[in-house]
């Protein structure tokens, strides 16, 4: 059975076999790749790599999360200015036969868009800081919840994709399966399975959304392997 995901349009539906696929390099501990992909719906963040990771990651992706810098495009700053770097910045555009979610807290501008989207791929956008307020409300009745996200959106961050992903799930009735989320991840040496991630900045609190993630472990809205 196929759910529908909340506040995107166009429709996106995934089953209630789901896997969701973190970056942290926890997930290289264990070869889980054969039974990531035997779940009908599969998601990735980013530009979360498969290559010579097949055992422990898999190969199955249905959709691919990202944020608004990876589909833009990052810059480099060169002698003559600011320009495009070369080196794996047209990630998105490498992309095939993908479905391809973009969450932005701003607006990605049409020129931005025309560029990057290429036919044999199906694109959905989730653009407004707002919405993640409203998302919020889903965990309303759960106060303890509800106030731990607010506490992040009011302290000027921004939700990661792959916790807002989370929330979009539990907020649409799916309890999703995740793996490569590594929840006493000391933050200050984070790294990705596949490279050293660097820094949290400014953008995004996740030692909060980590709280939050253990809350749902314990409610049985996820399941963490």
């Amino acid at each position: 059975m196929k759910k529908k995901l909340r506040l995107i349009n166009p429709h996106i539906f995934l089953s209630e076999s789901i896997a969701i696929i973190g970056n942290s390099s926890c997930i290289i501990n264990k070869k889980s790749g054969k039974v990531i992909d035997g779940y009908d719906d599969v998601i990735r963040f980013n530009k979360a790599k498969l290559k010579n990771y097949e055992d422990y990651v898999g190969t199955k992706t249905t959709l691919r999360v990202i944020n608004n810098a990876t589909f833009e495009r990052t810059k480099i700053k060169t002698g003559l200015g600011w320009e495009e770097s070369d080196q794996d910045d047209d990630f998105v555009l490498k992309l095939k036969n993908m479905k391809i979610l973009t969450i932005s807290p701003n607006k990605i501008s049409d020129e931005k868009k025309n560029k990057n989207i290429k036919i044999e791929n199906q694109y959905y956008f989730l653009e407004n800081r707002y919405l993640q307020f409203l998302i919020c409300l889903n965990f309303i009745k759960n106060i303890d919840i509800f106030s731990e996200l607010i506490k992040i959106l009011l302290r000027k961050k921004n939700f990661s994709v792959g916790f807002y992903f989370i929330l979009l799930c539990i907020a649409s009735g799916i309890k999703p399966h995740l793996y490569g989320f590594d929840l006493s991840e000391d933050m200050t040496k984070r790294s990705h399975y596949w490279e050293k991630a660097g820094n949290v900045g400014n953008f995004h609190n996740l030692s909060s959304e980590h709280k939050v993630i253990n809350k749902f472990l314990k409610l049985k809205y996820v399941y963490l392997y």
